[in-house]
């Protein structure tokens, strides 16, 4: 089976190609906002909160997690307690797939970026979101929620991005209104990529 998954920082990510992901896609179908795979800024995050890490059992929101690597890493190897958001239902089979593999508990929230409002970011310590703004409506749903989240107590919200145009503005924007810094960081293992790292503090 070692083709069809990778390991990273003690996550087992399963391919498309492995065979119950493959049940998973006859069973019920894919999914149909990019829920198609583990994207590459799953990986660079881990890597990037494996530097420091996090305050331990931080309460964490893991918007548009997709097949759920990212929340795995939170949940095992940062201690967190995380709630998975993505606005496509389709991929919570993917999520629990990956949950059980790695043997974390999951909990699926089906929202999207503008749908949370003040009182559901206010249950978050950290909002954390990757290869998740590259629209021009996304770009401003998160200009929304950077808004909500400085008010209720969020303290830091992570954003990883290649440097789209969207994810370009909104650094932009928000290095006016916030605490930001803005991070490159490199991967070479278990893919090759490169994300910007936008860091928001309230």
């Amino acid at each position: 089976m070692s083709d069809h998954l990778i390991e990273a920082h003690g996550i087992t990510c399963l391919l498309p190609s492995h065979p119950d992901i493959k049940s998973i896609t006859k069973a019920v179908g894919g999914a149909s906002i990019h829920g198609t795979k583990v994207w590459d800024a799953s990986f660079v995050l881990m890597d990037f909160l494996n530097i420091d890490g996090l305050p331990a059992k931080s309460r964490i929101l893991d918007i548009g997690c997709g097949w759920g690597p990212l929340t795995c890493y939170l949940a095992k190897r940062q201690n967190a307690k995380v709630i998975s958001v993505d606005a496509d239902e389709a991929v919570e089979p993917y999520l629990q797939l990956h949950a059980a593999e790695n043997n974390v508990p999951v909990y699926f929230w089906q929202n999207t970026v503008s749908g949370l409002s003040r009182d559901d970011l206010s249950i978050a310590d950290i909002v954390i979101g990757g290869d998740i703004c590259f629209w021009d409506s996304l770009r401003d749903e998160w200009k929304t929620l950077l808004k909500r989240a400085s008010k209720v107590g969020v303290k830091t919200v992570f954003l990883a991005d290649p440097g789209r145009s969207p994810f370009n503005e909104l650094v932009d924007w928000a290095d006016e209104r916030f605490d930001c810094q803005l991070w490159e960081h490199e991967i070479t293992e278990p893919v090759k990529s490169e994300h910007y790292i936008l860091q928001v503090n309230f």
